[in-house]
């Protein structure tokens, strides 16, 4: 999918909800903020790392990994942990399938990794517990109709990620598709088919489970894709569905909707105030295009022959 492909998408959504902005070329405009960006290309299966300020080619990698267990990269964030270091969160899998891991990101070494019996779309660590959850949609032909998809528990029985074991049976979850660990409220949240909720994580020497706190649950989306936090904004938690991308307030749930354009898969704002954004277009692939979109700066970037589903911020940062 071309570029020009890309704007024909305009005549599908309002235009109100393309999440463009002009770019910051006037005279005395502030350089673009420098990060790092993490994608995930589902043509090659790998995960690659690249200055947000120069093309996304093979030149400029400054990072990547294979991860572990067949099927299409789904998720992929860094971590901090005592007892490893920094690591890689990621998950990989097929509508049949998919493998949760975790790589020290030092010297990409696989510390542990586990069978999803669902399609795995997130995975998330809280510090201090030590526990994993991942996030999967149902198995099998369907998609976001599709009845199923579940929460995967995994607690730690030592101080290093390859200790983690099951903690009990999947938490149903229908669609489960998005989480983040929430240190200001220490919840997980979760999203997935209508709903937005936050789980409490109780355990003890021997235990882990899932609480869900139902006075922060908040339904009405519609295929929820991604969950991720505002840097600029704490306190924020940035959500998108099949139809848009909304700000939910952690204190009041009051969710707004901040665009309209449809099928964005991942959605991110750095501290600087920049728009990181990944989706599909209508007729095109269904994870999305090669491009990364950055709204305040203006600037697409392509990966050559990748189609890149996620697109996260490098840094270990919760919220």
């Amino acid at each position: 999918m071309d570029r020009r492909s890309l704007l024909k998408s305009a005549l599908t959504v309002p235009a109100a909800g393309l999440l463009t902005a002009a770019p910051a070329h006037a005279a005395g405009a502030a350089a673009p903020p420098a990060f790092d960006v993490l994608i995930g290309d589902v043509n090659s299966g790998r995960i690659l790392l690249f200055d947000r300020n120069k093309p996304f080619t093979d030149a400029h990698v400054k990072w990547q990994l294979n991860p572990a267990g067949p099927g299409h990269p789904m998720e992929h964030r860094f971590r901090d942990t005592r007892g490893d270091g920094e690591v890689l969160l990621a998950v990989t899998g097929t509508p049949d399938s998919g493998t949760a891991s975790i790589y020290r990101r030092r010297d990409k070494k696989l510390l542990w990794s586990a069978n999803v019996p669902d399609y795995p779309h997130a995975i998330e660590r809280a510090p201090g517990t030590g526990v994993v959850v991942v996030a999967g949609r149902s198995k099998g032909p369907g998609g976001g109709n599709a009845k199923g998809g579940s929460l995967h528990v995994f607690r730690p029985t030592g101080s290093h990620s390859g200790s983690l074991v099951r903690a009990g049976a999947p938490i149903p979850f229908h669609q489960a598709h998005g989480l983040l660990w929430d240190p200001r409220l220490e919840r997980m949240w979760a999203a997935g088919g209508s709903v937005l909720t936050a789980y409490r994580i109780v355990t003890t020497a021997s235990s882990a489970r899932l609480v869900e706190d139902t006075a922060r649950r908040l339904t009405g989306f519609h295929h929820p894709h991604d969950l991720q936090p505002d840097h600029q904004h704490p306190g924020r938690l940035l959500v998108t569905d099949t139809n848009g991308v909304y700000a939910v307030d952690t204190s009041t749930m009051r969710r707004t909707t901040l665009h309209t354009r449809k099928l964005v898969k991942s959605y991110v704002r750095h501290s600087s105030g920049e728009q990181m954004w990944t989706g599909a277009v209508a007729g095109g692939n269904a994870f999305g295009t090669k491009y990364v979109h950055f709204n305040v700066s203006g600037v697409d970037r392509a990966r050559p022959g990748a189609i890149i589903y996620k697109a996260r911020l490098d840094t270990t940062a919760y919220l």
